[in-house]
């Protein structure tokens, strides 16, 4: 049996249907693709005009000319984001810091020669991170010093001033904040709780961070003085110091919508209504954007809110299993927790994308430092669950079908961020291919461990031909937006010139249907953008 005729069997035996079955069958030539190569296009170029793509710098390399490294990041990649180099202890070792003599000693070579490299290549760099609780140096917090709390945010200040002075110009966004808050919550009600009840460290919480330990430390409620100043402090000094990049927090576990995502919303509008209030003569939000890492379980983590949120109602299937096609949820899902944070005047970057096979954790048969194995490895086809983990015992008979399984959940996921792409800057993946990732016996990605392609490779470039959508999925809903401000100006002719209000009242109307005749994302970017300068050039009478 040829390898297609064996993926498009285990493609219905994993109940994605013959339709699914056909579209991933065709590995070999996916849509889009030129038909010599075998290889899905650029996905750079298939997302331009939604959002950038990208994926992470493990070390040289990660740019080695004739690498498969390379070869992929140059193919599919225009934004990058580094896996460790730029994170604090990287950046500024534990030796490094002479508490003595109040001297610190920056190691910026690795990270410079990234930096330098990406913008040389053409590849822009998002900055992972300033501040964390972890892979930072234990020094920083000041919690020897006779005040720590006076002493790590003097400290704070003092780092996130020498390493964005430094990357000054060179870096376009920053994670300022990385994963403040506990692990997993599953409600929060904005309404009744404290969102800095949930932050890491807190005393019901079991893992520690330096930041809010610091921060606590004798800390003056009366005078005014909380747990998540913290965090208010580093994006106060981020925009001082940075002002020209983009300022994201960053964490895992947001498809919690109804619990984590609502408590990291309630903090970053809080904050950055104190930021207004204190600084009005800056106009930008102090917070402008939520980074989803996306480490997620193909089971675990839906990508479709359900029939009555959702923007796509004909993918959802409300009696689906997690697991299965079109499962949906509004309580934790990818979809809405996008909107909560869009209604919330938020941007979203999808900043570590994995999507692992096994749950939870640490459930993969083999054990996290055990022998690795491609998905569609035969001598793993029945290495699908150990004891204590049998959650796809009576699901699958084959290893393979997961792929399959993943394959459909990473079209889901891509189908979601197309529908939400107005509010989406980037979707960078958390390694080149399975064995180059962090929790590699998961197989969380695109590629097998020689480069080759999985099934999820051409579903994430079409993910409307594996999903059996006919038309492209695009969002519209910045054009609407524009359209209903255009509208709210009062086009009567009191204020402005009769030929201006025609002139505009026409672009409108071809505006209106380009958005509802389902057009591509690129005419519908170009109806916004002409929406926008024909607002702004009215002519006053």
């Amino acid at each position: 049996m040829s390898t297609n005729r064996l993926k498009t069997r285990i493609l219905r035996t994993a109940g994605l249907g013959a339709a699914a079955a056909l579209a991933l069958s065709g590995l070999a030539a996916p849509a889009h693709s030129s038909p010599d190569d075998g290889l899905i296009p650029p996905l750079k170029d298939v997302y331009s005009d939604y959002f950038k793509v990208g994926n992470i710098y493990s070390g040289e390399g990660t740019y080695a000319e004739d690498s498969p490294n390379w070869a992929q990041v140059e193919r599919h990649y225009n934004i990058m984001t580094a896996e460790n180099i730029m994170k604090p202890d990287q950046l500024l070792p534990n030796a490094n810091i002479n508490t003595a003599t109040g001297e610190w000693t920056f190691n910026f070579g690795p990270a410079d020669y990234f930096v330098d490299e990406s913008r040389e290549r053409g590849i822009d760099v998002h900055g992972h991170v300033l501040v964390w609780h972890s892979q930072s140096p234990s020094k920083i917090y000041g919690l020897e010093s006779a005040d720590p709390r006076a002493q790590a945010k003097a400290n704070m200040e003092r780092y996130i001033k020498e390493v964005l002075t430094h990357f000054k110009g060179r870096i376009v966004s920053w994670d300022v904040v990385n994963e403040a808050f506990v692990d997993g919550l599953d409600t929060f009600d904005p309404a009744t709780q404290n969102w800095e009840d949930f932050l890491r460290g807190n005393p019901s919480d079991y893992s520690y961070s330096g930041w809010y330990d610091a921060y606590t430390t004798d800390m003056d409620e009366a005078a005014g003085e909380r747990p998540g100043d913290f965090i208010y402090d580093a994006f106060v000094f981020a925009r001082r110091y940075g002002p020209e990049a983009k300022l994201e927090y960053n964490d895992f576990n947001v498809f919690q919508s109804e619990g984590k995502a609502k408590a990291i919303l309630a903090m970053a509008t809080e904050l950055n209504e104190r930021y207004a209030a204190e600084y009005p003569e800056d106009e930008r939000q102090l917070i402008e954007g939520i980074g989803l890492q996306s480490h997620n379980y193909i089971n675990q983590t839906p990508a479709f809110a359900c029939s009555d949120l959702t923007r796509l109602p004909k993918l959802v299937d409300e009696d689906a299993a997690e697991w299965q096609p079109g499962a949906c949820s509004d309580h934790a899902s990818v979809e809405r927790s996008l909107q909560l944070i869009t209604e919330a005047g938020f941007t979203a970057s999808v900043s570590e994308l994995d999507l692992q096979v096994w749950e939870a954790w640490n459930a993969e048969p083999q054990g996290d430092r055990g022998q690795y194995y491609d998905l569609d490895d035969p001598d793993a086809a029945d290495l699908f669950h150990k004891e204590g983990f049998t959650y796809w015992v009576g699901k699958i008979d084959n290893r393979m079908e997961l792929e399959a399984i993943q394959a459909q959940r990473f079209a889901e996921y891509f189908a979601v961020y197309k529908k939400y792409s107005q509010d989406l800057d980037r979707v960078t993946f958390w390694g080149l291919t399975d064995a180059l990732n962090w929790r590699r016996n998961h197989n969380p990605q695109l590629f097998n461990a020689d480069f080759s392609q999985k099934l999820a490779a051409p579903a994430v470039a079409d993910p409307e031909g594996l999903l059996g959508v006919k038309k492209p999925i695009t969002d519209a809903s910045g054009l609407f937006d524009a359209i209903d401000e255009a509208e709210a100006l009062g086009l009567q002719g009191k204020q402005y010139t009769g030929k201006s209000i025609g002139a505009l009242r026409a672009i409108i109307g071809r505006a209106t249907a380009t958005a509802q005749s389902g057009q591509t994302q690129a005419e519908i970017n170009a109806a916004h953008e002409e929406v926008v300068e024909a607002a702004a050039g009215l002519e006053l009478k």
